[in-house]
């Protein structure tokens, strides 16, 4: 009985100071969008890729300072195979990048650093060069993107996230499941009306401290 009561006791006292996770958020993302400097993408014809989509992250509920995690979930295929017949078994390929920003500015894709309000975070990670022309692409504030726990940078509003790749115009996700899942990490806090609680369990455990010894 003893050894059951002073289980619960350090069980729940544990509990207090542990770190919970709020609800996560699940947001798709397509590959076929980016936030890099690209070049000749597509390499036939006029245009470019898609800009990367910012997610605003007062939206659901974040702002500089937050401990977040960032899940990379599911996959994509980068179509280094073509499109003739099924595609479904390639569609293996899992990197993923992102960089947080102070604005929803995404420059032409022609420009090297299209986002000119990043903000640092993370561990930085050095991007790829481009398929045509093997020109660079890597700017100082991104970050690889797997099972990431990271604070959101002060003054950060917006995070882009995207595939990480040499050429964009080829892509897709054939069973749209690449995404990315933000949770927030918060610290439960010691209520003042559970210190009661606390120091009742803490006398119980040392009367029974004292009664083992006799």
């Amino acid at each position: 009985m003893r050894r059951i009561i002073l289980q619960i006791f350090s069980f729940s006292f544990l509990m207090l100071f542990l770190n919970t996770e709020a609800m996560a958020i699940t947001i798709p993302i397509d590959p076929l969008q980016t936030y890099l400097f690209t070049n000749n993408d597509p390499w036939f014809g006029n245009g470019s890729v898609a800009g990367t989509t910012p997610i605003v992250l007062s939206e659901f509920g974040f702002s500089g300072g937050d401990l977040i995690r960032l899940e990379r979930l599911g996959d994509w295929y980068d179509g280094h195979a073509g499109y003739d017949g099924d595609v479904s078994a390639m569609d293996v390929v899992k990197e993923m990048i992102g960089v947080f920003s102070n604005s929803t500015t995404l420059l032409a894709p022609d420009i090297f650093n299209r986002v000119p309000g990043a903000l640092d975070a993370g561990v930085d990670i050095a991007t790829w060069n481009t398929l045509f022309g093997s020109k660079a692409t890597d700017i100082a504030a991104d970050f690889g993107i797997e099972n990431t726990f990271l604070q959101v940078p002060v003054g950060a509003t917006h995070l882009f996230v995207a595939a990480h790749d040499i050429y964009y115009s080829d892509n897709s996700d054939p069973d749209r499941d690449f995404a990315v899942r933000i949770t927030p990490i918060t610290s439960v806090p010691l209520p003042s009306t559970l210190w009661p609680f606390a120091l009742g369990f803490i006398s119980l455990a040392l009367y029974l401290r004292r009664l083992a010894a006799k």
